[in-house]
């Protein structure tokens, strides 16, 4: 599928809807916030220090969502290298995101193009949007970070001194064995910001409900396939090192 096509299978309709279901159900549900910050961890879990926590180290919006997935975290690991508009998409509400125009299709199978990822790479979110991945320990953690004016829509270098009106965030996709057999997938999402009304909101309470759908069903799809290549392939680990 070419990145300028936009299709909209009528799977994908009915997973736009369950996604537009969630973000409504949480703006009526704004007291669940706290939770839904830590879905899938318990407060301790999502407490505990992860690679890039010291890139925004007193963020004033952040979540951290987990999911157990059944298999080995190498199967979990080749999704996230692939991570990407243009490259495997975010696993998330396909419909959603293209009907804002960012050409996202998610794969369904590891692209071996993309399983060199390192650091200096991007991860595009849309066409000429990119972020830098600041963080890359291959088989376990990829970060990445964006610093933005958001006067004059430019980067700025986040070591010096603060815009008035600034987003600064980084963006932690994570794999962790539990045992020989299961993982766990961790994204987290840290952001700072300035202190103008319309920052608090629009970062805050305004985008949290779709923010929280987006990635959890990106925690969803990320598990549904690692745990179906692991049925597939269960000997991917002893192909590969041959």
């Amino acid at each position: 599928m070419k990145q300028n096509e936009t299709r909209f299978t009528f799977m994908q309709i009915l997973e736009g809807l369950e996604g537009i279901v969630i973000i409504v159900a949480c703006y009526l549900s704004f007291f669940l916030k706290p939770l839904r910050e830590r879905w899938g961890l318990s407060k301790e879990e999502a407490s505990r220090s992860l690679p890039g926590d010291e890139i925004i180290s007193a963020p004033k919006s952040k979540f951290t969502h987990a999911v157990k997935i059944n298999a080995p975290k190498e199967y979990v690991w080749p999704w996230i290298a692939q991570i990407g508009q243009g490259r495997g998409g975010f696993y998330s509400y396909e419909a959603l995101e293209n009907l804002i125009g960012l050409q996202i299709y998610n794969s369904d199978n590891v692209l071996p193009e993309y399983q060199n990822t390192t650091l200096g790479d991007t991860v595009a979110f849309g066409p000429g949007d990119s972020l830098p991945i600041v963080i890359c320990e291959h088989g376990h953690a990829m970060t990445i970070e964006h610093s933005l004016d958001l006067d004059n829509n430019q980067l700025y270098d986040p070591k010096g001194s603060l815009p008035k009106n600034y987003l600064h965030l980084s963006w932690l996709w994570y794999v962790e064995a539990l045992d020989d057999e299961h993982s766990r997938f961790i994204s987290r999402n840290r952001v700072d910001y300035g202190p103008s009304f319309k920052s608090k909101l629009m970062f805050g309470p305004l985008t949290e409900p779709v923010v929280f759908a987006m990635d959890r069903k990106m925690c969803l799809g990320i598990k549904k396939r690692a745990e179906r290549l692991y049925r597939q392939r269960p000997n991917l680990v002893k192909e590969e090192s041959i």
